[in-house]
C-alpha cells in the first residue's frame, strides 16, 4: 500500500506541474475543434479568400465609479481576439452607467512597424461612453489582458505591437497556445501581431518564459525520482 500511495502522489505532482506550465492548449485546438482559417480584412498577397472577420464588443457596467470584470471575444472558431478587462480597469467619470468596449479589425496601414511585418489584422480597441472616449487604468492588476490568434503556429512566433504617436511599440509577449499569444494592454488603440525580422527576433528572444519551463521540468524530475525510490523500497520491503 505504501508504494501505491507514493505512486499516486507522483501522478498528482505530474498533474500539478502540467497545470503550472507556461503554455496552455486553447479550447479550440485539437481533434474535433480545429481553428478555422484566419479571417483577414485584407487577404495577403497569396490571394487567400476568407469570410469577413468579426468585431469583439461588450458593454461594461459601471458600479459607482468602478467597472466590473468583463471579457470580449470575436466570433471566429477559435476567436482571433480575446480581451479581458479586470475589475476597475476603466477610468469611468461620475454618472457613467456603462462603457462600450470594442475591438474592430482593420487592414494594416502606414506607418507600419519597422522591425517586422504585421501578420494579422490590426485591431482598433476603444472604450466609449455617451459618445466620449474612456481611458483604461493601464497598470498593475487592473491592466487589461489581450490574446490574439496568429494565422499559423509557425515558430519563432510573432510578437505584440501597438501603435503610438512615435510609431509601433513592441510589448512583452508570451505564447499561451499553439498559435495564440498574450500581452498586457497599457493603452488602447491599434494592436497587431508582428513577425519580426531575423535580427529583431534574435534581439527579442523567443517569448517563452524559460524560468517557469525549467522550474516545471525540475519539479517533474524530482517527483519522478521520489516515485522510483519509494516504489523500489516498498518492493524490497515486501519481498
Amino acid at each position: 500500500m505504501t508504494g501505491r500511495r507514493w505512486l499516486m502522489a507522483g501522478i498528482a505532482a505530474v498533474f500539478a506541474t502540467a497545470a503550472l506550465a507556461p503554455v496552455a492548449v486553447p479550447v479550440y485546438d485539437g481533434i474535433g475543434n480545429p481553428d478555422e482559417p484566419y479571417r483577414y480584412v485584407k487577404p495577403p498577397a497569396s490571394g487567400q479568400s476568407t469570410k469577413a472577420p468579426t468585431t469583439a464588443k461588450i458593454d461594461v457596467p459601471i458600479h459607482g465609479s468602478t467597472s466590473v470584470a468583463e471579457y470580449a471575444n470575436t466570433a471566429e472558431n477559435g476567436p482571433q481576439l480575446s480581451l479581458y478587462l479586470p475589475l476597475g480597469a476603466l477610468v469611468a467619470p461620475s454618472g457613467t452607467s456603462a462603457v462600450t468596449v470594442t475591438a474592430a479589425p482593420t487592414a494594416p496601414a502606414a506607418p507600419l512597424p519597422t522591425d517586422g511585418t504585421i501578420v494579422t489584422n490590426v485591431y482598433d480597441i476603444s472604450a466609449v461612453s455617451a459618445g466620449k472616449p474612456i481611458s483604461i487604468v493601464g497598470s498593475g492588476k487592473r491592466e487589461p489582458t489581450l490574446q490574439m490568434r496568429a494565422p499559423s503556429g509557425r515558430q519563432p512566433g510573432p510578437v505584440f505591437e501597438h501603435r503610438t504617436a512615435n510609431g509601433w511599440q513592441r510589448e512583452q509577449t508570451i505564447r499561451v497556445g499553439v498559435d495564440v499569444y498574450q500581452s498586457q494592454v497599457p493603452a488602447l488603440g491599434d494592436w497587431a501581431l508582428v513577425q519580426l525580422t531575423s535580427s529583431a527576433t534574435a534581439a527579442s528572444g523567443s517569448g517563452i518564459n524559460w524560468g517557469f519551463l525549467i522550474g516545471g521540468i525540475a519539479l517533474l524530475a524530482v517527483a519522478a525520482l521520489i516515485v522510483i525510490v519509494r516504489v523500489r523500497r516498498a518492493a524490497a520491503a515486501g519481498s
